[in-house]
C-alpha cells in the first residue's frame, strides 16, 4: 500500500523561510512571518519524524554524490516527473519547465546541472535538508524533494524523489535580471 502522510492539513510552507526561523520554530512548522509556527498535525506515536529525517538525509547524501561524480543516468532516475525545473540562465526567475521523463532531462542536462548548481549541491549539509513529513527541501527551496511513504507508521519507511530544481535562484540572486543588472520594482 503507497499513501502520502499529509500530516499538516492546508498549513502552506513557503520557501522565505531561514535557519533562525527553522530553529525558533523547532518541533513544529515554521511560518511566512518570523514567529509563527504551526503544531504538526502528528505525534512520535504515528510519525517515525527520526526514521524519515535520517533516510532523507541519506538519499540527500546519494544525490550528492551521484551528480558529483557525473552519473547523469543514476541523477536521472532519482527525479519525480514530471520535473519542475528553472534553468540557469532564464530570464526570468519565475519560470518553471517540465521535463516529463529521464530521457528529457539527460537532453538539457548541462542547462539543469550547471557548474554553480552542482557547487551548491555539493556543498549543502544533508543535515540541512528539512521539511514536513511529504516535501523536504535545501534552503529556500532550491532542491525540492518528494516523500512518499509505504506502509502504515509507525512502521512505514519511506521513498525520495527530487521534485524541483530551481537552477537560477542558486546560480543568480532573485532580485538580479541575466546580466546581474537589479530588477526595478
Amino acid at each position: 500500500m503507497i499513501a502520502f502522510c499529509l500530516g499538516i492539513g492546508s498549513v502552506p510552507i513557503f520557501n522565505s523561510i531561514d535557519a533562525s526561523m527553522r530553529s525558533e520554530c523547532a518541533g513544529k512548522i515554521p511560518g511566512r512571518h518570523p514567529g509563527e509556527c504551526y503544531e504538526i498535525d502528528t505525534t512520535e506515536d504515528t510519525f517515525p519524524w527520526e526514521t524519515q529525517q535520517a533516510e532523507a538525509r541519506d538519499f540527500y547524501r546519494e544525490f550528492q554524490i551521484a551528480v558529483a561524480a557525473n552519473d547523469r543516468k543514476k541523477v536521472s532516475s532519482m527525479m519525480m516527473y514530471p520535473l519542475r525545473v528553472r534553468y540557469f540562465d532564464d530570464p526570468r526567475g519565475a519560470d518553471y519547465r517540465f521535463l516529463n521523463s529521464p530521457a528529457e532531462l539527460l537532453r538539457v542536462y548541462d542547462r539543469v546541472f550547471h557548474n554553480t548548481v552542482i557547487d551548491y549541491i555539493r556543498n549543502v549539509d544533508a543535515n540541512e535538508v528539512w521539511g514536513n513529513d511529504y516535501f523536504l527541501q535545501t534552503g529556500y527551496g532550491q532542491i525540492g524533494i518528494y516523500c512518499t511513504t509505504h506502509g502504515y507508521c509507525p512502521e512505514c519507511n519511506f521513498d525520495f524523489k527530487v521534485k524541483i530544481i530551481a537552477s537560477n535562484t542558486i546560480y543568480r540572486d532573485a532580485t538580479e535580471d541575466l546580466l546581474g543588472k537589479p530588477l526595478v520594482r
